[in-house]
């Protein structure tokens, strides 16, 4: 795994996505830095390796019966994230949006997504600290995120963090045990979340 690079050199908001429009590999984006993902390969993002593609493919599949038919929709890895109060974009490796505005549209090209209720990411060594930092600082600024889900690679305890009526954040650990999302009535099993994971 890599850890993440920042580029040199401030750049607005506006250049890192014309430049992202052209590029080969994804970028994130935080307080006028790019950050790129040394690792597997020249189309390496944060976490790319097979039992983490495997992880977050299991999570879509887990969330997909308890979505199908609602308001509520599951995006992986592609879909960017716009953190508005911040002016950051990320790449999660899962979102869950039942907001109209995210929605919208046919379909075929949304420029990022900016009101989820959930974001999940599955941990590395290499990303654990970005995601438990800077990034979970930059999430929490986003008004209708009310669930952080981290899952580690190991298969270690799945923590859940929830945003509280007063604006608190709170965790929960589950550990061999089903967790909970409650914002979207969904109810991941552990074993479906690591099952067949190399």
């Amino acid at each position: 795994m890599g850890i993440p690079q920042k580029a040199p050199a401030w750049i607005a908001p506006d250049e890192y996505l014309a430049l992202e429009e052209r590029a080969s590999v994804k970028h994130e984006y935080l307080d006028g830095v790019i950050y790129a993902w040394q690792g597997y390969g020249p189309a390496a993002m944060a976490g790319g390796s097979r039992r983490h593609n495997e992880i977050v493919q299991n999570l879509v599949v887990a969330l997909r019966p308890g979505l199908r038919g609602g308001p509520c929709r599951a995006y992986a890895t592609d879909m960017r994230l716009h953190v508005k109060a911040k002016d950051a974009y990320f790449y999660p490796d899962l979102m869950i949006t039942c907001a109209p505005g995210d929605l919208d549209g046919d379909g075929t090209r949304v420029a990022a997504l900016s009101e989820p209720l959930v974001i999940m990411e599955v941990l590395s060594e290499s990303t654990e600290a970005f995601d438990r930092g800077e990034k979970f600082d930059a999430y929490k600024l986003i008004p209708t995120l009310r669930e952080y889900v981290l899952v580690p690679a190991s298969g270690r305890c799945i923590e859940v963090y929830r945003r509280q009526a007063d604006g608190a954040w709170t965790r929960q650990d589950y550990a061999g045990v089903p967790v909970d999302i409650r914002s979207v009535n969904c109810t991941l099993a552990p074993d479906a979340v690591f099952e067949d994971v190399s």
